[in-house]
């Protein structure tokens, strides 16, 4: 998978994404309630604005991937929303609430973005019999990029809250690079669909008899979710 450009890109920005959003979750709980005094409910409106940015994101995606691209999308979105993460470390009491507020609605608008077009690029990318190594990678660098991000708790610890949420920011706003500075930018359609992997190149854990056509796929396109 880490030899292919255009499935590496997705998977240091999703990876980074995944790693921002982690270290910027850790830390509203913290600041909402103990620094600034505010109450649960309003931590619960914070995050709910990161849910709408998400879901309006995902229904917009397939939309602008048709007027712009595919690539085009995810590297225009990333340059234009993507910044955005650096509103969140903003949070205060006042109208700063509002600004990190909005932030972060950005950022999950791009997630959800992100969600649906990538998820459609590294498919097509990857033949049927394949699919489940490339998904299994790319949980991998997801789920891991999860476990590091929850190290934020020490970083907090260490060098204070609005350390971990600037680090977090930082992440966030500049995670769409290696898809922006990729071959993947320039992409407008879904690739053709993969041929079948047979033969000596099929992966498999005994040898294929001399008659064996192709491998059944490792895994459905139908059944994969987003990250």
């Amino acid at each position: 998978m880490f030899g292919n450009p255009e499935l590496r890109a997705l998977a240091l920005t999703a990876g980074l994404i995944n790693l921002g959003g982690r270290l910027v979750n850790t830390m509203p709980p913290v600041l909402f309630v103990r620094d600034l005094g505010y109450p649960a409910g309003a931590l619960g409106l914070f995050w709910a604005a990161g849910g709408i940015g998400l879901l309006l994101g995902a229904r917009c995606g397939r939309r602008a991937a048709s007027l712009l691209g595919y690539g085009r999308t995810l590297g225009l979105a990333g340059l234009c929303v993507a910044p955005a993460g650096l509103l969140v470390p903003l949070l205060d009491r006042g109208p700063w609430l509002w600004v990190a507020g909005a932030g972060w609605l950005l950022v999950m608008f791009k997630t959800g973005m992100d969600n649906v077009l990538g998820v459609s690029l590294r498919q097509h990318m990857t033949a049927d019999a394949l699919l489940g190594r490339m998904n299994a990678t790319f949980r991998f660098v997801l789920t891991g990029a999860l476990a590091v991000g929850a190290a934020a708790g020490l970083l907090g610890e260490v060098a204070g809250v609005r350390a971990a949420l600037w680090a977090g920011g930082a992440i966030l706003a500049t995670a769409f690079l290696p898809v922006f500075l990729s071959p993947l930018r320039t992409r407008r359609e879904l690739p053709a669909p993969q041929a079948p992997v047979t033969g000596a190149q099929a992966p498999s854990s005994s040898p294929a008899p001399a008659s064996a056509g192709q491998e059944p796929g490792c895994a459905d396109r139908a059944g994969e979710k987003a990250p």
